[in-house]
């Protein structure tokens, strides 16, 4: 009989950013799975999107190259962040949309 190996799982995670400063752009959060990794991802509103981002050369136009590891909600809260968490959690998308802690930037 092989033995599958269990899938790391949320042990905690850190909001790394204030919620009520849109102008700021991408709220990170940095998670500690159950194997020890330090992962990290960041969450974005559409408002915020807006506020933030590369300007399209020529135009007043913000764009966002999409990220694996960024996830797009209509709002943004504590609550909103963990149900997202959990849920990418409990579906074993996790590794996924999360990236190692330490590669990349949002």
């Amino acid at each position: 009989m092989q033995h599958q190996a269990t899938r790391p799982s949320i042990a905690s995670y850190r909001i790394e950013d204030r919620l009520d400063r849109p102008e700021d752009g991408a709220v990170e959060v940095v998670l500690e799975l159950s194997d020890g990794q330090r992962r990290w991802c960041f969450f974005f509103t559409p408002e915020r999107m807006s506020l933030v981002g590369d300007w399209v050369q020529g135009t007043q136009v913000r764009m966002h190259l999409g990220a694996e590891h960024m996830i797009v909600v209509a709002e943004l809260t504590p609550e909103i962040i963990d149900r997202v968490l959990r849920e990418l959690d409990a579906k074993g998308l996790l590794l996924e949309h999360t990236r190692r802690f330490g590669e990349g930037a949002a």
